[in-house]
């Protein structure tokens, strides 16, 4: 127990100096100018699905519009500060979680500083999505085992309403609850009716008050039509492990912990959990994707260790210190690109001034963020990433794009 007490102050300052380290040596992602251009629209008035085309649900998108409004102009850097605070509020919840499944707190601790530093590794690092649908998945999942289940089903259904992956999560849970608490109807109502909230105020607000047609609605959040050059990328297995390499180092430690899916039917739904969250690498295997299926993989760790079991504590502290330093090598590898976008930027701003009406087209696209560009065709296309401007856009529109 010293020794995994010990082991807690470790990773916790190796958690302390990655999270300053990702911070002063990140650079601006490739999905970072959609979430964070969105999030400064709204901020200024614009309403998505009427003024900005968008694919997404919009829950993560409003939540960083708070810290534009609470900065004029907000750094990129407290952009990613801001979600470090949705993943920490993700481990905590973990950590309730591990507690109620019984837990001891250093254990319970380990666990969570392991969760963080491994969303960190697999893309927690970019601003993304995923992080909110973890968070609102992992709050779920707490009031279910506090027999909330109103509050459960509200909770899961902004987890679509931050992603639509977060649909999946549906399946898992209205297995859980049968199987935790047994059949009642009562629970069934309530988690329903929790659901069903964020559905009735997003249909309200964009239907009733801002008059956008459920077609409208519908084809955007269903994709119709939308990037298909991003859905038809080829897949290699390199990709694939590329990808999959934190989710795969993860499955390491269960070798040394005995998990009986056909006998414990909680163990069986958390498993099935893992496995739809997996689901949208049919689309894309980037490496953010498996961090939906992290709160069910800890949790089915949590439900299963006791303290006693060394071979467990030394392997998932060697597959910690290789996450870890996957992510160290990372940071290292891109230290230098900020300052590349900011000397392209502050070129850039010569020609075009700060605040400048500029589509953005791949490459540049982070020149929406520090340059403030507006894209003057938001209504029509918005920031999805497939689109490419022809000859006809570009002498209607001013375009930057790497064949300029």
């Amino acid at each position: 127990m010293k020794l995994l007490k010990l082991t807690n102050y470790f990773w916790g300052i190796v958690l302390f100096f990655l999270l300053i380290l990702s911070v002063v040596c990140t650079y601006i992602s490739t999905d970072a100018p959609y979430y964070l251009s969105m999030a400064r629209d709204i901020a200024l008035g614009y309403v998505p699905y009427r003024d900005i085309f968008s694919s997404y649900t919009p829950v993560a998108m409003y939540l960083n519009s708070l810290v534009r409004l609470m900065t004029d102009n907000p750094s990129y850097h407290l952009f990613l500060t801001f979600q470090y605070c949705i993943t920490a509020v993700s481990v905590v919840f973990f950590y309730k979680i591990s507690r109620r499944e019984g837990l001891g707190k250093a254990l319970s601790t380990f666990l969570s500083f392991f969760l963080f530093i491994a969303v960190l590794s697999s893309d927690g690092s970019y601003i993304n999505l995923e992080v909110y649908v973890i968070m609102f998945c992992l709050i779920a999942y707490y009031f279910l085992l506090k027999k909330e289940f109103f509050w459960c089903g509200f909770f899961l259904a902004l987890g679509f309403f931050s992603k639509q992956y977060g649909i999946f999560n549906f399946l898992p849970f209205f297995l859980l609850i049968f199987i935790y608490h047994g059949y009642q109807k009562g629970y069934l109502v309530k988690f329903i009716l929790g659901a069903f909230l964020p559905l009735i105020f997003f249909l309200t607000y964009f239907v009733l008050v801002q008059q956008i047609s459920f077609t409208a609605l519908a084809l955007q959040l269903t994709g119709s039509g939308y990037d298909q050059e991003m859905i038809e990328l080829e897949t290699s297995w390199f990709s694939f492990l590329a990808g999959a390499k934190i989710f795969i180092l993860l499955l390491i430690p269960f070798i040394f912990v005995r998990i009986n899916p056909f006998r414990n039917k909680v163990n069986a739904v958390l498993i099935l959990g893992i496995l739809v969250n997996l689901m949208p690498l049919y689309i894309q295997t980037v490496s953010h994707y498996f961090i939906l299926s992290f709160p069910f993989v800890f949790i089915l760790l949590a439900r299963n260790l006791d303290v006693s079991n060394k071979k467990f504590f030394m392997m998932s502290n060697l597959v910690l210190m290789i996450i870890a330093g996957l992510l160290i090598a990372r940071i290292n590898r891109y230290k230098g690109v900020y300052d590349e976008q900011l000397e392209l930027a502050a070129e850039t701003r010569k020609e075009y001034p700060v605040g400048s009406d500029v589509f953005l087209y791949k490459h540049f696209r982070f020149l929406y963020i520090l340059n403030d560009y507006r894209n003057p065709v938001l209504e029509e296309i918005g920031y999805r990433y497939g689109f490419k401007p022809d000859d006809e856009f570009r002498e209607k529109y001013e375009v930057l794009s790497v064949e300029d």
